[in-house]
This record gives structure tokens, sequence and C-alpha cells, in this order.
């Protein structure tokens, strides 16, 4: 492959990724000196979201870095989602609430993103940046995505989207902390490559393509495998062709699970950069890092249920994410190192995504992070080191952007998949069945009601009334600001 494919998709994004880069090099010329690298006093910590990132997609193989520095720390292997989307997931995690509780999701019985734009964050609500800044922490969100905007950002007392690849990013990120090392400090970062458009670079590109035994793809494939396939031939577009997959639809999936591949290989090879700086800075032992992700990606895992229920009101069938409860899109990663962090490996235990925030405030003896009291089991997080392993937890995740509201109860290895009302669509053993292939529902009728006495309890805490809001479906994007809405456009939003 001699041209990359992807260049005419992204020439803008690269073209800032180089301005910035000559930016950067010039500020270190004219501002040259730089605070000394702290190693007294409380630890500082640097958070990576990953956008769009499959749990099983991390380890030796793809993301070797990753697998390298959490091997040293604490790599979570069973952590769960609270929704299958950006917005709410990330406020979640940097919250420790549930999405109907920290506010910052879609509501209403049928939820069409492409319509109805989200809602904030709550205000006032408490989040990890909020808690470490009134305790003397600098606070810097960088973010990729520009969902984060929508009320997480501004609880960081400096924040910028940039539309970036994660190498810039992250080397933005460092220029802050390069600046800002004198003190505490706390930086998030919000990387995007994983989310489509995904347009890797062309040496990851053409080892993952080497490996399949398909026949070699045209720049034209590529660039339309950006997204999820020829939009004019239905039988070879992932989200349009029917059930069972056809010949040309079974090829596209295998050439875009490819593109995915090269792009999480990319985001561990600029995390391992990204660490390279921080110890060449002096830092790395004086800072906690996270890396976790908000929500996989579907290719057609569960294509034959996309099609049985019919329920996406974009009319594609089981693509992306936002769309159902699965847990190619509920199992995320969650890998930590460095200051604080317990060296115990892989552990196994599940937990949620809304545990990072007390987690992190616990590892960084920073204060105990404030979450009210539970009104039903797994509507709030908890610190891990304090609650110790639970095998009974019950795990949430709801909030979904397409189609009805659907959620899911975990506890143990059974899980629950229903519309929030309690009619089930699926009751699976994830132990005995991790892709969830074989629904339980009717055969285990007394699980089934203990899970739908959960649901039961969970619609008396949070009402409908209260659930869907005031104003749902008033004027839609059209009230959003147009740099907002083009910036989610670029990401595939409202085409």
């Amino acid at each position: 492959m001699a041209r990359d494919p992807f260049a005419p998709l992204c020439r803008r994004q690269r073209a800032r990724g180089r301005a910035r880069a000559a930016r950067r090099a010039l500020s270190r010329l004219v501002l040259p000196g730089r605070p000394r690298a702290r190693r007294e006093g409380p630890p500082s910590v640097v958070l990576i979201g990953v956008d769009t990132l499959r749990r099983d997609h991390v380890g030796p193989e793809l993301t070797p870095s990753l697998h390298a520095l959490a091997a040293a720390g604490l790599d979570l292997t069973d952590v769960t989602a609270p929704a299958p989307w950006t917005l709410p997931s990330f406020a979640g995690a940097l919250t420790g609430l549930m999405p109907s509780l920290h506010g910052a999701r879609l509501t209403g019985q049928v939820r069409n993103m492409d319509a109805q734009p989200p809602r904030r964050l709550r205000d006032g609500t408490v989040t990890l940046a909020r808690h470490l800044a009134a305790r003397g922490y600098a606070t810097c969100a960088l973010y990729a995505n520009q969902f984060f905007g929508f009320g997480l950002a501004e609880t960081f007392q400096r924040h910028q989207y940039l539309n970036l690849t994660a190498d810039h990013l992250l080397a933005e990120a460092a220029e802050w902390i390069r600046r800002n090392a004198g003190r505490p400090f706390f930086c998030f970062v919000l990387v995007n490559d994983p989310h489509e458009p995904t347009t890797p670079p062309v040496d990851l590109l053409v080892s993952e393509l080497a490996a399949l035994d398909v026949a070699p793809p045209s720049s034209r494939e590529l660039q339309q495998l950006a997204a999820w396939g020829d939009p004019d031939r239905p039988d070879a577009h992932l989200g349009l062709c029917g059930w069972p997959l056809p010949e040309p639809a079974r090829r596209t999936r295998e050439l875009k699970r490819a593109v995915y591949r090269a792009c999480v290989r990319e985001i561990d090879r600029a995390i391992g950069r990204f660490v390279e700086r921080l110890e060449r800075r002096g830092l790395a032992d004086h800072v906690l890092c996270t890396v976790f992700s908000d929500h996989g990606e579907e290719f057609c895992d569960h294509g034959a249920e996309a099609h049985a229920w019919d329920h996406d009101p974009r009319r594609v069938r089981g693509i992306g994410h936002g769309h159902s409860q699965f847990q190619e899109l509920l199992h995320v990663p969650w890998l930590s190192w460095g200051a604080g962090v317990p060296a115990l490996g892989q552990v196994g235990t599940p937990v949620s995504l809304l545990d990072l925030a007390p987690t992190v405030a616990d590892w960084l003896a920073a204060g105990a992070f404030p979450l009210p009291a539970p009104a039903v089991p797994g509507m709030v997080g908890r610190p891990l080191a304090t609650a110790g392993p639970d095998p009974d937890r019950v795990l949430l995740a709801e909030s979904i952007a397409f189609g009805p509201d659907l959620v899911s109860v975990r506890q143990g290895p059974w899980k629950l998949i229903a519309h929030r009302e309690g009619r089930p669509l699926g009751l699976y053993d994830l132990a005995a069945d991790p892709r969830e292939r074989d629904d339980r529902h009717t055969a285990q009728p007394e699980r089934l009601r203990a899970f739908q006495a959960v649901l039961a309890r969970w619609r008396q805490a949070v009402p409908p009334a209260v659930e869907r809001g005031k104003g749902d479906g008033g004027s839609g994007w059209s009230s959003i600001d147009d740099e907002v809405r083009k910036r989610l456009k670029d990401l595939g939003y409202g085409e």
C-alpha cells in the first residue's frame, strides 16, 4: 500500500496536528524552563479515556504497551460500563453516578440521538475534577469527542476540544503537564481514534490486512470502511445488509475489524510514547495513570437479535454502539499503574466503571469522594480498596441512544437485558456463555423474577416522570451551537 487511503478524509485533522506540533516546539524554545518535577506531597493523576475500546481487544497482542504497564499495577478484567455510549458513560466514571442520577443522557421511551440532543450534566454535580481542584490540584481536560463538552469539560479549570489523533492529543497533554509539574495536577485526555471514522496509520493497517484471508481492498473500499461500507451496496454495508450476513458483508466485516484493530494498536503506541515522556521528565514515579474506555463497539456480534428486535430508528442493524446492552458494548477495560495503585496484576472481580472516581480519590488519599447513599444497589460507585470483593454485587447499565429504553442488570455471572418496565429480551450466564448466545429467561424463571424485582425498585427510585425530564422532544439539534453539531457530524452522528 504505497499511499495512505485515508488521507482525503483527514487532511484537516492532520494539518492541525502538524500545526500544534510546531506550536509546541516554538513554545519550548521561547519558554524552555519548566517547573521542577515534584517528588513530595500528593501524587498527580493522568486519566486517559479511550472512546470505543472493546475489552477483548486489550492484551499482549494488540496493546503490548498497556499490557506491560498494567502488569506492574492493576488490570481489572471484568468492568461494566453504566451506558453503551460516550456522554453518560464518561459522566458515570467521573461522578460515580448512574446516568439517571447525573443527568447527562437521552430520555424518553424511544431515543434517537440523530434527532434528539442529550441532556447536559446536572448543575453542581461533583466530578473527580471538582473534588481534586478543591484540594489544590490543577485540572485540565483535552478531549477529541465533543460529547465530553456537555457539562463534563466545564468542571475542569482548563478544558479544550481538539480534533487530533491520539499521538498529537497526548503530546498536547504532555506539554500542559510540563508547565504544571510543580504542583499536584489532574490531566484528563479523551482520545477518539477507535471511534468512527476509523482512519489508522498506514503501517499498522498494512500489518492487520496482511493477516486476513481476503482479497486486498482498494483505496476506495478502505475509505468507505472508515464508516461501515458502501452505502450504495446494501449487501456490502454491515448496517444495511440482511441476516445472515451475505458474502460481501462478511468480507466487509473482516476488513472493518482489521481497520479497528489497527486503530487500537495506534492508541497503544501513542500511550507508550506518552509514558516515555513522563519518564524522561522524572514524573513517572509520582503520577497515578489510569486508562479506561466508555464503551465498546459491535461488528454484528448480535446481528440476529438486531434484525429480530428491529428497534433502531436509524434503520441500521447490529453495528456501532448506543443501541444495545450486550457485552461487546458494556465490557470495557480499566488499567492503572503508578503512585498509589496496588500491584495486583489482573483481577477478575466484577466491578462497575462507576467505581473509577471514588477509587482514584482513594488511591490519591485525596479524601472520600462524595456519593449519595444508593436507593438501589448498583446506582452509585464505591472505592474498590475499601469495598473488597463482592460476588453478589449488582451492576447496572442504562441510557440507550438509539431505540427503546433498554437496561441491563447483572449479578455474579448472570445478566438480564430488558425493557425498563421489566419485559425480558435475554437472560445470560456469562460464565458459561460469554458471547450471550443462549437466552435462559424461560428456563430460569426464579432468577428472572429476582432481576425484575431489582428493576421494579429501580423504577421506584427513579420514577418515569423524573427519567423523562421536562421538555423532551423540544427544538432538537437546531437549538445546539452550529460548531458543536459540525464536530459531532464529523464523528458520524446525525448523518
